[in-house]
Order: C-alpha cells, then structure tokens, then sequence
C-alpha cells in the first residue's frame, strides 16, 4: 500500500514539475517575444524605407489629345494625377483628388483658419487669375458623377454649373491645343507620408529621397502632359 501511495506521490509530483517547466517555457518565450517586439520599436532604424532615387521610376512617350482624354476620364477612378503644361512650362490644368478635396475643404473655411497647406493650395490653384483655377472644386460633392461633368467641360471647352458653381473652361481647354499637337508623357510614381529627409537637391544632382518613421509610405502615380 505505501508503495502504491509513493508511486502516486511520484506521478504527481512529475506531473506538476511537467506543468511548471511548459509554463516556464511558455513564459520565457513570451518575454522573448515581447523584448524582441519592445527592441524592434525601439530601433527607428527598423522603419526607415529605402533610399530611392526620385528619377528611377520616369518614363517619357510623344502622344497627341486622343491619349490625354482617355487619362482624364480614368484618373477618378484609378486615383492618379494629371497635370498639363504648355511648352513654355506654364501649368494650364490639374486634375488631383487629393489637392481639389484640400481646396473643397478650405473653400468653406474662413481665410484666417485655413491651414498653411490649405492657404498655399488656395493661392496656387484657387484664384480666378491662375489659368489652373478649379472653381473651388465643386464637383467632388459628387465624384462619380459631377467630376466626368467637369472634364466634359475641359475637354470641350464650355461653360456650366456643377452644384451651383459656375465652371467655365470656354478660355482655358484642351481645344487650345490643336490635334495634331505633340505632347510629351512623363509618368512618376514617387512615395508620400512619413517624415522625409531629401539630399542631393541641389542643381545637377539626382534627387534622392528616403521616408523614415513608423508610417507606411503610399505609392502616387502622377502623369505630366507638356507640348512639344
């Protein structure tokens, strides 16, 4: 009977010892997973992106207003940019989700409490004296339906009401260029968020541009138009 009693004292005590050596094992895994996670976001080295060069991905192509106008009616859609230029540099046209909904927004604030970033897109492309002038971007009350509005005008060069706003594009439009104009493409897809520290901006050197800090860089992809 004593010996029955020991040999149950002995699985006992072997079970308890295997319970306190799986939990112990879990422990020490778990603090090791902890430290490596606490030294991971310790180290902001650990978020910092790779250096890219601003001109890596730049691809140039001649096109004419057939392919332009297509672009123009995907760039909603497809949330990229378009800018087109006369030959002389001179912006004529943008065509931005994220700046018009910025020029939206500071269109219904009072000019002291807009933002710095609000009051410099304001002043570039929310004056009446700039051929860019996007009429306070009315259309992105409704962008599945009031933005194609927008580019039906540009691209035939009229006059309408989008929301209660008057857009006129008779003097600025994409019949200024005739059919046969030449334009150069120019695609650049380049990284935005995170905190971002430029060298080599000087003239006669690549741009070279890294994104550090712990938010995630997002890709844009803008597409430019200048005549030939």
């Amino acid at each position: 009977m004593d010996n029955a009693v020991d040999a149950i004292k002995m699985a006992f005590g072997m079970l308890v010892f295997v319970i306190a050596m799986t939990a112990a094992i879990y422990l020490f895994n778990s603090a090791t997973a902890t430290t490596r996670v606490l030294l991971y976001a310790a180290d902001k080295t650990n978020y910092y992106d790779n250096i890219e060069i601003k001109n890596e991905n730049i691809t140039n192509r001649n096109v004419n207003i057939e392919t332009i106008i297509p672009t123009l009616y995907r760039y909603y859609k497809e949330n990229f940019a378009v800018q087109i230029y006369k030959k002389d540099g001179t912006l004529v046209q943008i065509f931005d989700l994220n700046i018009e909904g910025i020029v939206r927004r500071a269109s219904g604030k009072r000019a002291s409490s807009r933002t710095d970033e609000e009051k410099g897109l304001m002043s570039l492309y929310g004056v009446s004296t700039k051929p860019s002038y996007l009429f306070e971007a009315p259309w992105m009350g409704n962008t599945s339906k009031d933005i194609k509005t927008r580019i039906d005008l540009y691209v035939n060069g009229q006059c309408g009401y989008i929301n209660g706003t008057k857009v006129d594009y008779t003097a600025n439009n994409l019949k200024q260029f005739s059919s046969t104009t030449s334009f150069t493409e120019k695609f650049i897809q380049y990284n935005y968020k995170g905190d971002t520290i430029s060298v080599g901006e000087e003239e006669g050197e690549d741009g070279i541009e890294t994104i550090t800090g712990n938010v995630k860089p997002e890709t844009k992809i803008v597409i430019i138009y200048k005549e030939n």
